[in-house]
């Protein structure tokens, strides 16, 4: 013999079902676990008559009420969006005399027993069972009404709404001097189970959470057990969207997902299930100095995080499919997912129930493809794939409003996946884009340690650090990618790939693994590759901007050079000061003859960047070579360009620049076809000698800094055609 975990009363071997309280023992029985009614009218379980599922197509047997493929409840009133709440029906108080067996399957009823051990069939105190179905919704001698004082102490003062189990009301606390929710926690004929059920629930009193309402108080009056709560000033997100007549704009709804991300990482810390998130359990509260805050205000479908639940609780639209019976903290991120895509949509709940619509589907989806992709990613048919925990999701949350608000300029992107473009530098294919360290890798030092030599182009010892962490964590998936990083810039690409493979043993399901898969695609030229690779972690990371960035860049290898300017446009939008971004786009729009975009994009970047001198010179390039036509105007911009370099570089490139303009000024000038009122800074007498000699100068001082160039002939003619003698 052995006792029930729940109420402790002594069970027989082989019993599936406690006869005192009714828990499922059994993992078979267990798994068969209630779906229970979050909603104000629930509705009593009916038999469907269904042959397939209406949502998955998949075949189900007589008398199911869950569709064991996809979740789909059943008998639900799908177009009503209520759940129907998988239990016995409660007594209607008909009795008959007492009975010796089970009337539902006929096993035997031991003396004393409430609940038939073989199928759960529910027994009323007497011992009688009862005729007919009848509504969840109990209405009992004890019901509170405006008026009564419950429990001595909490006066009831007004109806503030509906539960699944009765009204919800407005109380007084006459102690404390404060308002109070009370509202129906159980409704049982039997005072030993209210008893119970209240205790079981008791362990809510412990959440104190700034985002979660306050519970104060469990009373058990007759045959209805209550629960006493915060009064929280507000409106909840659905009445907001109903009070205002439209959903809520993308960036307001998604900050109030934000507000609420923490008191689920909050639950799960404490191994909790809140299991029915939606709109109308969140309440954006005023507080007394005029900010705002969101709360959780519905705590009766929180429950322990347990493999067989015995009762599982969820709205129709918004759960996971395997929430109907294995709910956890991931299951909440997915109803979070479905809530925050109703929010701005007010969708059919519908269509689909599980998942998301197309993305055509709504106007918001589409003006916002990061959005969406986060929704899918949420929401996605495989468990797997969405998000894991509550600080994943809210970081990438964050990401997509930055992407759509728009990031401040000179304010560097923060990313607990990415290493700040500020940190790391400039590699064979662009900014580096460098994985953030696990900071639970056993080789975390000897990694850091090659993260600086690398950023140093200290190679030799970046390898040689690098292999070191690989020996001493033989499971560092960052020694392996880290290692072929290095030798992509070495362009050993063969032993690259081995060592990309060598992590994707450890981790097959790893995002790490896929950026470096498509970084060694990019560098040996495999652009489809590469471009199907940065798209899926386009889709897995949609608050990221690596990935959009390096996509980018492949699309303008690929010559796809409209799409690669969009991406680099929202890149830009979110880090306006993201240089590799603004010379990929302005690269992008030279292609496509876009001068002047790309002229304003390249003055935009700031001096203090490391990129800087190569936007100057590229505006000055663009001023001389690359514009319709050579005007004045033009003229004097590639002047102030390249005097913006004067005394900040010895950049061959600047002397070479410099040398070609006054090369130009020093022809218009023989010519006179100098413009009215030039400024020519350094040169007091505008004459062709005078502007042939600085011209002279820049090239013999660009061919000093590059002794072996390739292109010094070329060099040496320039610089002997501007030498002032040769007009004397």
């Amino acid at each position: 013999m052995s006792s029930c975990p729940h109420c402790h009363q002594t069970i027989s071997p082989g019993d599936d079902i406690c006869e005192n309280c009714g828990a499922m023992l059994s993992a078979q029985v267990a798994s068969q676990a209630r779906f229970v009614a979050a909603l104000s009218t629930p509705l009593p379980l009916l038999s469907t008559g269904l042959s397939t599922c209406p949502t998955c197509k998949a075949a189900v047997k007589p008398g199911d009420d869950i569709c064991e493929n996809c979740g789909m409840v059943l008998s639900a009133t799908v177009g009503s969006g209520a759940l129907a709440r998988a239990t016995t029906s409660q007594p209607t108080g008909t009795s008959t005399p007492v009975l010796t067996q089970c009337p539902h399957c006929q096993a035997p009823r031991k003396a004393g027993a409430k609940f038939c051990n073989t199928c759960g069939k529910r027994y009323d105190a007497t011992g009688t069972t009862t005729t007919g179905p009848q509504s969840l919704r109990a209405t009992t001698a004890n019901s509170l009404k405006i008026g009564d004082l419950l429990n001595n102490k909490y006066n009831i003062t007004r109806e503030i709404g509906e539960g699944g189990m009765g009204s919800v009301f407005l109380a007084e606390d006459q102690m404390l001097k404060r308002q109070v929710v009370i509202k129906a926690l159980i409704s049982e004929n039997d005072p030993d189970l209210i008893a119970q059920s209240i205790k079981e629930r008791e362990f809510l009193a412990a959440i104190k959470h700034a985002n979660i309402v306050s519970i104060y108080d469990f009373i058990s009056n007759g045959q209805q057990g209550y629960i006493v709560m915060e009064y929280v000033h507000g409106k909840t997100l659905d009445q907001i969207i109903e009070d205002q007549g439209r959903p809520f704009e993308i960036a307001e709804a998604i900050k109030h997902i934000l507000g609420i991300l923490p008191a689920f990482t909050y639950l799960a810390r404490l191994g909790l299930v809140y299991c029915d998130f939606k709109p109308q359990n969140v309440m954006l509260e005023v507080l007394k100095d005029g900010s705002k805050i969101v709360k959780l205000i519905d705590l009766g479908t929180v429950i322990k995080y347990e493999p067989h639940p015995s009762a599982v609780y969820g709205t129709h639209g918004f759960y996971a499919p395997e929430a109907v019976k294995a709910p956890s903290p991931e299951t909440d991120l997915y109803s979070i997912c479905r809530t925050l895509a109703y929010m701005v949509t007010e969708m059919d709940l519908a269509s689909p129930v599980f998942g998301m619509p197309s993305i055509e589907s709504y106007q918001a989806f589409r003006d916002q493809p990061a959005f969406y992709r986060l929704l899918a990613k949420g929401t996605h048919t495989n468990a797997k794939r969405r998000f894991h925990n509550a600080e994943q999701l809210s970081d990438q949350l964050a990401g997509v409003l930055r992407q759509i608000e728009g990031g401040k300029p000179g304010l560097p992107i923060s990313s607990k996946l990415f290493i700040s473009g500020m940190l790391t530098t400039t590699g064979k294919l662009g900014l580096r884009g460098e994985a953030a360290l696990d900071e639970k890798d056993l080789a975390l030092d000897l990694l850091r340690a090659g993260d600086r030599a690398l950023r140093s182009a200290n190679y030799t010892g970046a390898l040689g650090f690098y292999r070191q962490a690989s020996r001493s964590n033989r499971r560092s998936i960052d020694a392996h990618l880290r290692l072929a990083e290095v030798l992509i810039e070495q362009n050993e690409l063969d032993k690259a790939k081995s060592e990309i493979e060598s992590a994707r043993t450890i981790d097959p399901t790893s995002w790490k693994v896929t950026w470096y898969t498509a970084r060694h695609s990019e560098a040996r030229g495999s652009l489809r590759d590469a471009a199907d690779q940065y798209s899926e972690l386009v889709g897995e990371l949609p608050g990221e901007l690596p990935p959009q960035q390096a996509l980018a860049r492949v699309y303008t290898s690929m010559e796809q050079y409209g799409r690669a300017v969009e991406l680099y446009k929202n890149v830009l939008k979110a880090d306006p000061g993201n240089t590799e971004a603004i010379l990929g786009a302005a690269d992008a729009l030279l292609k496509q003859n876009y001068w002047q975009d790309a002229i304003h994009l390249l003055q935009g970047v700031n001096e203090a960047t490391a990129r800087y001198i190569e936007a100057q010179l590229l505006l000055c390039d663009i001023y001389l070579s690359n514009t319709s036509a050579l005007s004045p105007q033009n003229i004097e911009h590639a002047i102030q360009a390249v005097q913006a370099l004067n005394g900040k570089t010895e950049d061959p490139r600047y002397y070479l620049a410099r040398g070609d303009i006054f090369a130009l000024l020093r022809q218009m000038a023989r010519q006179q076809k100098l413009p009215q009122g030039i400024v020519i800074p350094d040169v007091q007498a505008i004459t062709p000698q005078s502007l042939g000699r600085v011209a002279e100068e820049s090239y013999q001082r660009y061919l000093r800094n590059i002794p072996h160039a390739v292109n010094r002939e070329a060099i040496v003619r320039k610089k002997l055609a501007v030498a002032p003698w040769r007009l004397l």
